[in-house]
């Protein structure tokens, strides 16, 4: 097959992938999104290429950027190098996983394992992106695409988002196989083409009966009047000019009308106080008669009107030592350090109540990637009126412990980039979390499908842990979704709104809150015996070769 065709079989799979991805797109096109590539792959192998891992790569990374490129261009509303950095890097580890994979199908002659050595290497690969690096960029995996398909994919508090990767991937190879055999065994076609609806089918139907089996789990012991405030501020123009006590201000004038004293939680996004204050003051409830602090006697005289009310906020912290205590620890004078946290805090009746860092930072805008490494370029970092270098992170998944008509409850907060790591957010149920909370700030993309796309993953978290989700965004879009990922309300885009719901505290944890992403460790093990077994076969092939000289 000549070269401008097999560029168009990877072009055709990048559209492929694309038109599959929300929130315009057609789920089920990735069932088969892939299967160009994998008829590449066959006609570069009976081509009988003598570097198969280059040119795997090199005919498979067209359609890798075709796919980041279209879905994820509105990070250029942002930064323009890192939405180029962003799709280019991307798509770049995508093609050698294609790439490796290609090369071990020639060692290795066994055709029935070429679709587990695939997904092994693939569920493998968007593992260490979401947890093991500092490029970690998970947006595409492809267990997401079916956020929009709540009722379709109620076994991911089973296997999480990465079952979802696998249904996609034995699909596609079902379908490969379909068309495979299409070619001299009709019959077997037939059968694998029964195999690949079977397949997509069966999943369903299991979901089908656990959507309307578990609306009689939900538990209604614990009812929480819950409140969510999107006050819409404008982050190119506002939210660094506006002093915290104006953006408190504002956030009083949308949610008093809506607060009670039955009123239990309030839920503001990320940043909503901007300017940056001492982290040690605010765990002894001091403000000082400074600009940046005077926002919070605006929230001490909200609770105090309600004294049941417990608020959990996005702000902006910094703590000081007298030395390099951490690795993001920045010099601010002589025996100075700073470090810098986007933070989420809690209050009730008491004051301070408890505090997260945003612990899964996006990279090139609020952590250098590699900082041994790329630590001299912390000044080109992306600056969104913060300071620049790398933000401070937490250790610790930690949760916050309310009041709720008596009976004490917990819930946790997932910040911005966070929401879209599975394994992350059930660690906050694992610690305890019986409602989730998400804040962030999807202003800086304007009206493009990042915001959509956002929102849509937090129905993923929703089902995997079987939680309450309750989402405040400053622009985008918030609202509250059930623990079967059903949208209950929703917010405009751009609109300063409020909007509240009657949620339930839940105690169960699901597998997946237990076990997090064990899929992927059968992958990794898989992966390494896949690998080993090529390695084996390529250094027989090269025992033979010389014995046979």
């Amino acid at each position: 097959m000549k070269w401008y065709k097999l560029l168009l079989l990877s072009i055709l799979s990048g559209l492929l992938l694309a038109a599959s991805w929300y929130p315009h797109g057609l789920p089920f096109l990735i069932f088969f999104a892939l299967v160009p590539m994998f008829i590449m792959s066959d006609r570069l192998l009976e081509k009988g290429s003598k570097v198969p891992f280059w040119k795997g790569f090199i005919f498979s990374y067209p359609g890798f950027l075709i796919w980041n490129g279209i879905i994820t261009y509105w990070i250029c509303f942002t930064t323009v190098p890192g939405a180029i950095g962003a799709s280019v890097l991307n798509a770049m580890l995508e093609s050698l996983v294609f790439a490796f994979w290609h090369c071990c199908r020639k060692q290795i002659k066994q055709r029935w394992s070429h679709p587990i050595l695939f997904i092994a290497f693939w569920i493998s690969f968007e593992y260490l992106h979401l947890s093991s690096w500092d490029l970690t960029w998970p947006w595409l995996n492809i267990g997401n695409v079916f956020a929009t398909c709540p009722r379709f994919i109620q076994w991911y508090s089973v296997t999480g988002a990465l079952g979802g990767t696998l249904w996609a991937l034995v699909a596609n190879f079902l379908m490969w196989w379909t068309l495979s055999y299409q070619r001299e065994y009709k019959a077997r076609a037939w059968k694998q083409l029964g195999a690949f609806i079977g397949w997509i089918a069966l999943p369903i139907i299991i979901s089908a009966f656990m959507y309307a089996g578990y609306e009689k789990k939900i538990e209604h012991d614990t009812p929480v009047k819950a409140v969510v405030v999107q006050p819409n501020t404008d982050v190119w123009e506002e939210q660094f000019g506006l002093t915290n006590y104006q953006q408190m201000q504002r956030i009083l004038a949308l949610s008093e009308p809506y607060l009670n004293d039955s009123t239990n939680l309030l839920v503001c996004p990320e940043s909503c106080l901007a300017h940056s204050v001492y982290l040690q003051q605010m765990r002894q409830n001091i403000w000082p008669a400074v600009p940046q602090y005077a926002g919070f006697k605006v929230l001490d005289s909200i609770i105090q009107l309600h004294p049941n009310l417990n608020y959990i906020l996005g702000l902006s912290t910094f703590e000081t030592y007298d030395h390099p205590a951490t690795p993001t620890a920045q010099e601010g004078g002589p025996n100075i350090y700073l470090d810098l946290f986007n933070t989420a805090m809690c209050f009730n009746k008491d004051g301070y109540n408890g505090h997260y860092h945003k612990s899964r930072l996006v990279p090139g805008v609020e952590a250098m990637p590699f900082p041994k490494l790329l630590g001299f370029l912390n000044q080109l970092m992306v600056d969104l009126g913060g300071s620049h270098g790398s933000l401070g992170m937490d250790s610790v998944r930690r949760v916050f412990t309310i009041d709720v008509n008596g009976k004490k409850i917990k819930t946790s907060t997932a910040i911005c980039y966070e929401s879209i790591y599975g394994e992350l957010v059930s660690r906050f149920v694992k610690n305890g979390s019986n409602v989730l909370t998400i804040i962030t700030n999807d202003s800086w993309w304007n009206d493009t499908p990042g915001h959509k796309q956002h929102f849509e993953m937090a129905r993923l978290r929703a089902i995997e842990n079987r939680r309450y989700v309750l989402r405040a965004a400053n622009g985008g879009f918030s609202g509250i979704i059930d623990p079967r990922g059903n949208v209950l309300h929703k917010t405009g885009y751009l609109e300063r709104a409020i909007v509240g719901e009657t949620v339930y505290a839940q105690q169960h944890l699901t597998f997946y809150s237990k076990h997090g992403d064990y899929l992927a460790w059968i992958a990794i093990v898989l992966a390494a015996i896949g690998f080993l077994f090529a390695f084996e076969e390529w250094l027989r092939g090269i025992f033979i070769q010389i014995k046979n000289r």
